[in-house]
């Protein structure tokens, strides 16, 4: 069992122990909801979410032992993600002194949200959009706001 099963079955005994002690919570007879009605609601929402995260990890590893662990296609397609964060995010720290932070960060943006989508044309005026927009702000409320100096770049200071 994975890291969110161990997880899950935790939450699921601490959840189970605090619920069956929520009779020791002494309730006032004149008052109609006792003082234990709202920790018996988060206790069961707890409780059936810790269930769906010990279920979501049972399918999740026979999905994986299905796939083949062990095969190098299988590692490579699962940790995919992550591994272009790395690379992108590697591109940016390598890029930030030459370009600058304003357009270092509108193409870090840009390009890390359009490659953990999926890969459309279409998609690419809004990853811009967003890339742009997020920088700026950044750029505002570093630089003009908090009087934080941000790298400036050789080709573009």
């Amino acid at each position: 069992m994975g890291r969110d099963g161990w997880i899950g079955l935790g939450l699921l005994a601490f959840g189970g122990w605090l619920y069956s002690n929520l009779g020791k919570i002494p309730a006032n007879p004149l008052v109609p909801i006792g003082p234990a009605y709202y920790p018996r609601i988060l206790l069961i929402l707890i409780v059936l979410l810790s269930l769906v995260l010990v279920i979501q990890e049972a399918i999740s590893r026979h999905r994986r032992e299905s796939k083949g662990r062990g095969s190098l296609r299988g590692q490579v397609e699962r940790y995919q993600p992550t591994l272009t964060c790395f690379i992108v995010f590697t591109l940016y720290v390598v890029f930030l002194p030459v370009l600058g932070f304003l357009v270092s960060s509108v193409l870090f943006v840009t390009i890390l949200q359009w490659l953990l989508g999926p890969l459309r044309l279409r998609r690419l005026p809004v990853s811009l959009l967003t890339g742009v927009a997020v920088s700026l702000i950044s750029y505002v409320a570093f630089e003009i706001y908090l009087r934080v100096l941000l790298p400036r770049g050789i080709l573009f200071p």
